[in-house]
């Protein structure tokens, strides 16, 4: 599987999947599904959720998707998708459910791949829809902050 292939349109993931196919998910193959998020929102480091094994392995790999602005364009796109997965669906905000985890990743790819700012954006709305009735346990939170 190529990322940046991946991230710009023009490949799949290693299901045959594109981007613009998982982008279509309902909200239930969002909740069941527990091999895209690695690939959506990838990091420079092997998931302890996942076992097909795909992350940035190098640092060359990192820049290569830092500098294409398609790819980063597509991953804020992707941080806005499942920013409105976690609006319609509230059964996350709990002392623990798994897209805990998942809201975790996206900060992290963000601040590796696209920007602090918009990191801290996406960790600001999250915090926003758990304003009036927190749930989240604070070993989470502390997670989600220094992520």
């Amino acid at each position: 599987m190529i990322f940046e292939d991946f991230l710009t349109l023009k490949g799949s993931d290693f299901k045959g999947r594109t981007l613009e196919k998982i982008w279509s998910f309902t909200d239930k193959e969002i909740e069941e599904n527990h091999d895209f998020i690695q690939i959506v929102f990838p990091l420079n480091k092997p998931s302890q959720s996942s076992f097909h094994g795909y992350y940035l392995d190098s640092q060359d790999l990192i820049d290569q998707i830092k500098n294409n602005k398609k790819a980063v364009t597509n991953i804020i796109k992707s941080s806005k998708w499942f920013l409105s997965f976690l609006k319609r669906n509230t059964y996350w905000n709990a002392p623990y459910d798994h897209n805990q985890l998942r809201i975790t990743r996206v900060i992290e790819c963000l601040r590796l791949l696209v920007s602090d700012k918009e990191a801290d954006n996406f960790y600001d709305n999250v915090l926003e829809l758990i304003k009036t009735d927190n749930q989240v346990s604070s070993k989470t939170l502390n997670f989600w902050k220094n992520a």
